[in-house]
């Protein structure tokens, strides 16, 4: 399982694997150096050199997999300041070797910090970043951002930066950003006649919707197709994992309603076989949207299926734990953290903005939604110049099939955007087999929800503090 986890991680980060190792960098002192419309062009990005722009220094930047994009940033950048280098740093790995690497890379990453060495410039997306900020090992960069005239926050996604923060503070700036949602059969949902207003459900709404929607179809299709229910509230949980756990105080909070009451919703719709993995043709799906072209490819494809399975397919919001605010899911992508013992964060701060800029963002093979609305807005007009998105399947009935994009398409996407609100977890973590092991009691009728919740609450405990 974790070997597949694994794997899927590297399909998804869209890169290859590569040599070196992280190494040390620059410990010592502690110098320390608002949004609009997602398709709109914002004013200029400035740039700010940093102090003593002729002394020599070394920022030492340490990733896990090799990317293309930051060799390119890093020679760019040496290019446009001679007395900066980059030393860029990652892991010589195979894929039978990944885990073990991983594993090696994590430990030595937080040995480090913790010493007062490690890398100035970090990417955060494999590491416990959790454990960073409780142990106060990264820059809070609202500090630098407030000090800083040249960021202007409205020319990015500041609610994509807010819903990062960890109470009030930013310690890492992703490069780029994926948003969650439900692809829902359209078609379907329209002929039953069930009115959904997704824009703030929680889950007891969602399963209210789900229990109308089922008297609609046939017994070959289920509400939402999941394959286990100790799996579904594994992912419920990394949805909302700022509900069950306090990323800056490090403390747990299982032993809840709010997590009581998701056991007992999930258990009641696969009982009522509302939600299954062994049935076809669900209504919802579970979806991650990277680009505009994968949001059109998605909603449009459905379509072009074999008669009597083809339908229209509208994005939904996912819905959202009891007493949370309305807003949307994302996850980062690329996370960047600055070492909080570095000698050259104002360095490092410099370097990660130049790396958001458009020069270094609007280019082919990007991952994922630029945190630039500038950027975005490039790319936005682009595909909309092009006017159509091509199958990127190579076999099948959609191969070679064609897609009409308008500004409406963009439009709709755009509210998905800039509502996003929620961080999502996705690294697979321990706690999420301490939730999966446990729950499994209670979903076969062996302990109340309250006694599982116990177990999961003191043994969670025992992982944050360790």
């Amino acid at each position: 399982m974790k070997k597949a986890l694994f794997i899927l991680l590297t399909i998804m980060m869209m890169v290859v694997s590569a040599c070196s190792s992280a190494a040390g960098g620059n410990s010592g002192g502690t110098q320390t150096p608002n949004e609009g419309q997602a398709g709109t062009n914002p004013p200029k990005e400035e740039t700010v050199e940093p102090k003593n722009s002729n002394e020599k220094k070394t920022i030492v930047f340490s990733t896990f997999f090799q990317n293309d994009f930051f060799v390119e940033a890093k020679k760019k950048y040496e290019a446009k300041h001679p007395n900066i280098t980059i030393d860029l740093k990652y892991i010589d790995t195979e894929d039978a070797d990944l885990e073990v690497n991983l594993e090696k890379f994590i430990k030595t990453t937080g040995t480090a910090l913790l010493s007062g060495k490690g890398p100035d410039l970090i990417e955060m997306d494999q590491l416990p970043s959790g454990d960073y900020i409780k142990k106060q090992l990264l820059v809070n960069m609202s500090e630098m951002i407030d000090k800083d005239p040249t960021f202007k926050k409205e020319q990015y996604f500041g609610n994509i930066l807010d819903g990062m923060k960890v109470n009030g503070g930013l310690y890492g700036m992703p490069l780029g950003f994926f948003i969650y949602g439900l692809f829902g059969n359209n078609t379907l949902i329209e002929k039953s006649g069930v009115k959904i207003d997704d824009s703030h459900w929680n889950w007891t709404q969602f399963i209210e919707t789900a229990r109308e929607l089922v008297k609609h179809t046939d017994e070959n299709q289920s509400v939402l197709g999941t394959s286990q229910p100790e799996y579904m509230i594994t992912q419920l949980v990394n949805d909302q994992y700022g509900t069950f756990v306090d990323k800056e105080s490090g403390k747990a909070n299982f032993d809840s309603a709010a997590f009581t009451d998701l056991l007992k919703e999930v258990k009641s719709v696969f009982d009522d076989k509302i939600m299954s993995g062994d049935k076809g043709f669900p209504i919802f799906r579970d979806t991650q949207i990277n680009s505009p072209d994968d949001y059109i490819r998605e909603i449009k494809q459905s379509e072009f299926l074999t008669e009597g399975l083809s339908h229209k397919t509208k994005l939904y919001l996912k819905p959202i734990a009891s007493g949370q605010q309305a807003g949307g899911s994302f996850r980062t992508y690329q996370t960047l953290g600055i070492n909080a013992k570095s000698s050259v964060k104002e360095e490092a701060w410099d370097f990660l903005k130049f790396m958001h800029s458009d020069e270094m963002q609007h280019r082919a093979g990007s991952a994922g939604f630029p945190l630039s609305k500038a950027s975005y807005s490039r790319v936005v007009q682009d595909v909309l110049k092009k006017g159509t998105v091509k199958s990127d399947q190579p076999i099948g009935p959609m191969k070679g099939k064609v897609f009409e994009i308008t500004q409406k398409d963009i439009d709709d996407l755009d509210k998905f955007l800039t509502g996003a609100k929620y961080s999502v977890q996705f690294n697979n973590t321990h706690i999420d087999d301490i939730v999966r092991e446990e729950s499994l009691a209670y979903f076969a009728g062996q302990k109340t929800p309250e006694a599982v919740a116990k177990l999961i609450q003191n043994r969670v405990t025992t992982v944050l503090n360790e």
